[in-house]
């Protein structure tokens, strides 16, 4: 059985780096991220093993929502402080506590700009 979590964001990076191209074709859908996030390793229920999900949700929500490691620090921070990323992990968290209560599936999170 699979273990994991499917965090999807509105990437608010790409859609605003896709803007002109989107314009241009008459596109008037953003693009959605996804990254999935696996737990299959990892024991919920530990609080070293909390953290470490924990971590792993911030850095797919910083990826979905257009950041990575070797993005500028600055860059890193105002996507930390943005809507995408609060949602995202908004989302992630409450379903990774809905897993908890229930058995194992994946799940689609959507954040909203």
């Amino acid at each position: 059985m699979k273990k994991t979590i499917l965090t999807t964001a509105l990437s608010l990076a790409l859609a605003a780096a896709s803007g002109a191209a989107m314009a241009q074709s008459g596109e008037g859908a953003a693009a959605l991220e996804a990254v999935r996030v696996s737990y299959a390793d990892l024991d919920l229920h530990s609080s070293h093993d909390s953290a470490v999900m924990q971590q792993r949700l911030r850095d797919a929500a910083m990826e979905v929502c257009g950041a990575s490691s070797f993005s500028l620090k600055e860059y890193r921070w105002a996507v930390a402080h943005s809507d995408c990323y609060k949602t995202s992990m908004a989302r992630a968290v409450s379903d990774l506590h809905a897993l908890a209560l229930g058995p194992a599936r994946d799940v689609q999170v959507f954040a909203a700009n």
